[in-house]
C-alpha cells in the first residue's frame, strides 16, 4: 500500500488513538475525526471535528481517504439512542468518499453461544445485542471489514472490566470486583493487538466479511486476574445489585444485562485472522507487563503501597 496515502481514524477514545499511531509510524498521513474539539492525544495527526451522525460531516471528514477505520462508540447508556444512527451517518459519509471502511465491532450479537467465530449464528440475548447485531448487518451489506474484539484490557484503557475500577481498587489492596463466575473461560481482547488488528485489515484490499481480532488461547477470569497477582482476592457484584445501582447510575443498569458473558464460557475463535494475516497476540508476561506499568503510572499514590505485590506478579507471570 503506497504510505502516501490519507487513512481516517473515526473516534478518539481507547482505540483510535492506538490505530492512528500505527498508522503514523507506517508513514501515511493521517486524519483523526472526533466529536469534541479536544486536541488530539496523537501528535502529527490532522485533527477534525464532526458528528458521525451526519452522512455529510462524515464525506467531509473522509475527503481523499483510501482506508476508514471507525471506532466509534456511543456511552454505554445511550445506545438505543445514538448506535444505529452513528452507524447510518457513517456508511453514508464513506460511502461518498469512495474508501474502504474497517469497523471496529464487539461478540454481544452472539448471546449465548459459547465460542464464538465468523460463521456463528446471530442469537442476541440483550437490547443492546440486539443494535448489535443490526448494525453489523448494516456494515457487511455495505461492504465493510468487521473486526470483532472481545471485552478490553491493556496500557490507556480505563473503560473496561479490567481497567480503571479494577486498578483503583487493586492497587489499593483492595479486591478484584468482578461479574458472574470467575471460573468460567473468558477471552479478552488486549487493545494494541485489536489496533493491530484493526490496521492490518486496512491494509489488505481483498479483506471482506467478518474477522474476529487475535486474542490469547481463553482462561478463567480468575486465572486472568492471578496474572496481575497471585493473592488478590476476588469479590462477585450480584446482578441485581447493578440493577439497584441503576436506578440513580444509568451504566449500571446497561450493565446489568450484559452480565451473562461471564456466568457461561465466552470464548473467541481468531483462527481465520492468523491463519489468513499471520497476526498472533502479544503474549500475556508483555501484555500483563505493559498494562501494570501503566496502572501504577496512573495512580501512583494507589501504587506506592502495592508495588511489591504487583512486581511480584509479573515475576509469577513470567514463570508459567
Amino acid at each position: 500500500m503506497n504510505t502516501s496515502e490519507l487513512h481516517v481514524v473515526l473516534g478518539a477514545g481507547q482505540v483510535g488513538p492506538r490505530v492512528a499511531q500505527l498508522l503514523l509510524a507506517a508513514g501515511h498521513r493521517v486524519r483523526v475525526v472526533r466529536q469534541s474539539a479536544t486536541p488530539p492525544r496523537v501528535r502529527g495527526v490532522e485533527a477534525v471535528t464532526a458528528d458521525v451522525r451526519d452522512p455529510d460531516a462524515v464525506a467531509r471528514a473522509t475527503a481523499g481517504a483510501s482506508v476508514v477505520y471507525s471506532c466509534v462508540n456511543p456511552p454505554y447508556d445511550r445506545w438505543p439512542e445514538l448506535l444505529l444512527p452513528m452507524v447510518r451517518g457513517v456508511l453514508g459519509g464513506v460511502a461518498r468518499s469512495g474508501a474502504r471502511l474497517v469497523a471496529l465491532d464487539n461478540l454481544y450479537m452472539y448471546g449465548d453461544t459459547a465460542r464464538m467465530h465468523e460463521g456463528s449464528p446471530l442469537t442476541p440475548r440483550s437490547k443492546k445485542g440486539r443494535l448489535r447485531a443490526e448494525a453489523g448487518t448494516l456494515l457487511l451489506d455495505a461492504g465493510a471489514v468487521v473486526a470483532r474484539a472481545a471485552d478490553f484490557f491493556g496500557p490507556d484503557t480505563p473503560q473496561s472490566i479490567l481497567g480503571e475500577h479494577f486498578f483503583s481498587r487493586v492497587l489499593a489492596g483492595r479486591s478484584a470486583q468482578l461479574f458472574g463466575d470467575p471460573d468460567q473461560p473468558h477471552s479478552y481482547s488486549y487493545t494494541p493487538d485489536v489496533a493491530r488488528g484493526l490496521v492490518a485489515l486496512g491494509a489488505k484490499a481483498d479483506a471482506r466479511g467478518v474477522y474476529m481480532l487475535p486474542v490469547q488461547p481463553a482462561e478463567s477470569t480468575r486465572a486472568v486476574v492471578a496474572r496481575f497477582g497471585r493473592d488478590i482476592p476476588i469479590s462477585t457484584i450480584p446482578t441485581w445489585l447493578l440493577r439497584v445501582a441503576g436506578v440513580v447510575a444509568p451504566t449500571m443498569r446497561e450493565l446489568a444485562e450484559m452480565t451473562y458473558q461471564w456466568e457461561q464460557p465466552f470464548v473467541l475463535d481468531d483462527a481465520k485472522i492468523r491463519r489468513e494475516h499471520g497476526l498472533e497476540p502479544t503474549p500475556w508476561d508483555e501484555a500483563v507487563a505493559t498494562t501494570l506499568a501503566w496502572a501504577e503510572t496512573r495512580w501512583p499514590a494507589k501504587a506506592k503501597g502495592s508495588s511489591r505485590r504487583l512486581r511480584s506478579a509479573e515475576a509469577s507471570s513470567t514463570a508459567r
